[in-house]
């Protein structure tokens, strides 16, 4: 649903830099030279012994134009936004508010059209958060490397891409629990994914007559536990979902995947596996059904990469801290799945515009189906946003360019915790200001039950445990955000 995919004006790769960086699928092999061109006919009456003493022909690759004049691309991104956040009870002076600055910059090297490389390094800064962070904390700034690849392929056939990169598998536009490559959960109330990439290498095989792909990749990367980490969304940089080291030629992961086209469908079959994560396997769809399209995705793993916790019924965390309840950590047994699935219609209105309106479910079968849990959760570090619920279900409706707007797009929606009733609505607005920068804003209200996981507020008294005091601790339920941003390709 979101409106900001990046435009070609923005960036002269064809391979977006926030978002999925991939080999090319059917489409983009069909662009790939065929393994079946003619070769060149051998000049008629050519000496026939010189040519067995001399060996085949060689051409220049200059003279052929398969080298290019100027094989390196220099650009990138300078992201500059605003946010301000209220809470119950908070005074305007109060009122949080956060600048984050990021700036991308990217090598895009082309020596031929079988060979590039690509590099983007990645500067975040922001001035509302302290220069000397608390230990274990991020640095302000900070400097990551978000991509570094290179791709090549084998006689046109086989496609390799070696090194840091963007893969996104799944057709969820808000949940994706089949995206088991990135460790990272993508943050749908975002204008503009900030993930980082992942170390791998990818061989892509592409079956161009039918339209289907086979991948097989190794990872060398930590891929995550369960959820994984969602980006900050007040700005803060991207946290990795795993940090245990790859070091150990046994804890490199394993990664297939199969994307064949079935009549009016196509469909996705994946599975990794990785030494110290559960197996993960996953089945996404998408397809159309008369004027609706509709898409899918089913992640299958056996039980979980961390404990649940079960708190006695009408527990409070007062109460565990008070009286030394002990709360039940287990693993599930049995399957886990996690299935989200949704619909959209594409309609005309007006003379020449084009909305979209949309639908999405997403079931998570280890999720809580309550917020009584949810103040023991965060303080053991188990929160995952967006994850947390069992139940969760979202509308958006998408305008591009309406009436005589011809620079501008609306995309507005809807997120709710249907377990904790808990909801959250959010009007993203984008503008094209110049040929190279964007204007952004958006405005987001939380209603619903106070402490579900979208309007998330509790208070803790102070408490002794075994003679020691412990403060108490309050947590302010967020009322509204509002943001501006300015994006500028470089």
């Amino acid at each position: 649903p979101s409106s900001e995919a990046p435009s070609p004006q923005e960036r002269p790769s064809d391979d977006a830099i926030f978002g999925e960086e991939d080999a090319p699928k059917s489409g983009e092999a069909a662009r790939q030279p065929s393994a079946t061109e003619p070769s060149e006919p051998s000049a008629p009456g050519g000496d026939r012994d010189s040519e067995a003493l001399a060996g085949p022909a060689t051409r220049s690759a200059f003279d052929s134009a398969e080298a290019v004049d100027d094989p390196l691309k220099i650009g990138g991104l300078f992201y500059v936004r605003a946010f301000v956040a209220g809470y119950e009870g908070v005074s305007f002076g109060d009122t949080a508010f956060s600048a984050p600055t990021l700036v991308d910059g990217y090598f895009d090297a082309r020596p031929t059209d079988r060979l590039r490389a690509f590099v983007v390094g990645r500067l975040t800064y922001n001035p509302s958060l302290s220069s000397q962070p608390a230990e274990g904390a991020p640095s302000n700034p900070r400097v990551l490397l978000d991509q570094a690849w290179l791709r090549f392929d084998l006689a046109r056939t086989v496609f390799f891409t070696v090194g840091k990169q963007h893969v996104k598998w799944g057709t969820g536009q808000i949940w994706n629990p089949t995206d088991f490559l990135s460790p990272q959960r993508k943050n749908p109330l975002a204008f503009v994914d900030l993930r980082t990439g992942v170390s791998m290498m990818k061989l892509h095989v592409p079956w161009e007559a039918r339209g289907w792909n086979f991948y097989a990749i190794a990872v060398t990367d930590d891929l995550g536990t369960d959820a994984g980490a969602v980006v900050d969304p007040s700005g803060g940089p991207a946290r990795p979902g795993g940090d245990d080291p790859v070091n150990r030629l046994g804890r490199i992961g394993g990664a297939l995947r199969a994307e064949v086209v079935v009549g009016p469908a196509e469909v996705g079959v994946s599975a990794v596996a990785q030494r110290g994560r559960k197996p993960r396997f996953g089945l996404d769809l998408s397809s159309a059904l008369g004027p609706i399209d509709v898409y899918g995705e089913l992640a299958l793993k056996k039980g979980t990469d961390q404990p649940l916790y079960r708190l006695p019924e009408g527990t409070t965390l007062e109460d565990i801290l008070q009286n030394g309840i002990q709360v039940e950590a287990y693993i599930p047994g049995g399957l886990t799945p996690q299935v989200t699935g949704g619909a959209n219609y594409s309609f005309p209105y007006g003379q020449n515009d084009l909305a979209v309106l949309g639908v999405e479910y997403f079931y998570n079968s280890t999720g809580y189906t309550s917020s009584v849990g949810y103040p023991y959760l965060l303080a053991r570090g188990a929160f995952q946003p967006l994850y947390v619920g069992r139940h969760y279900g979202a509308a958006y409706l998408f305008l591009n360019q309406p009436f005589d707007w011809d620079h501008t797009a609306f995309n507005f929606f809807t997120l709710g915790n249907l377990s904790d009733s808990s909801y959250t609505s959010r009007l993203n607005m984008t503008y094209r200001a110049l040929t190279y920068l964007t204007v952004e804003a958006f405005g987001a209200v939380h209603y619903g039950h106070k402490g579900g996981e979208l309007r998330l507020g509790f208070s803790v008294p102070d408490v002794t445990v075994n003679g020691q005091e412990i403060p108490g601790v309050t947590v302010a339920a967020p009322t509204f955000e509002l943001g501006v941003g300015l994006r500028l390709s470089l």
